[in-house]
């Protein structure tokens, strides 16, 4: 890695020189011989890890088909806690709306590969669970199953 730093920073260097030296020499005669010789110059700083055999390719990794899979598997689970998260604080809105005192409310949400969202329960803490079951299947479908967190 220590051999692609120094090439990269061989070329940052070479590339400025050359804006500098091009400023400095704009409008003589020595400019277009000064910009060909030092363009070769970096063309030769550029080519030097490559033929001197240091600069190994190893160094730089791609990413297989696994580690694009883990990324799929995190970003599905990402967006699953995200979603319920979203739902959860609608629902408590909903439910703060109606003067219904609650606690914390956890969803578990299931996301097709399609991208349908299916809600599989609804964990509520409220003082008042029945009216809360009820407004929350009101909202989601009476199928949704709401169960007491308090126990």
């Amino acid at each position: 890695m220590s051999d692609l730093t120094t090439a990269v920073r061989t070329i940052c260097l070479m590339a400025a020189g050359i804006g500098l030296l091009e400023n400095i020499t704009s409008g003589t005669k020595l400019r277009t011989q000064m910009e060909f010789i030092l363009k070769l110059v970096l063309a030769a700083a550029i080519a030097a890890p490559f033929v001197s055999g240091s600069f190994d390719l190893s160094d730089i990794s791609i990413n297989s088909i696994s580690e694009a899979e883990d990324y799929t598997d995190v970003y599905q689970q990402e967006l699953a806690a995200q979603t319920s998260q979203n739902i959860s604080d609608v629902l408590s809105a909903q439910l703060k709306a109606a003067g219904i005192a609650v606690g914390n409310i956890r969803t578990e949400v299931n996301i097709s590969q399609d991208g349908s969202i299916s809600i599989n329960k609804v964990i509520v803490e409220a003082e008042e669970f029945d009216a809360a079951a009820r407004l929350i299947r009101e909202s989601l479908g009476q199928e949704t199953e709401v169960i007491d967190g308090n126990g």
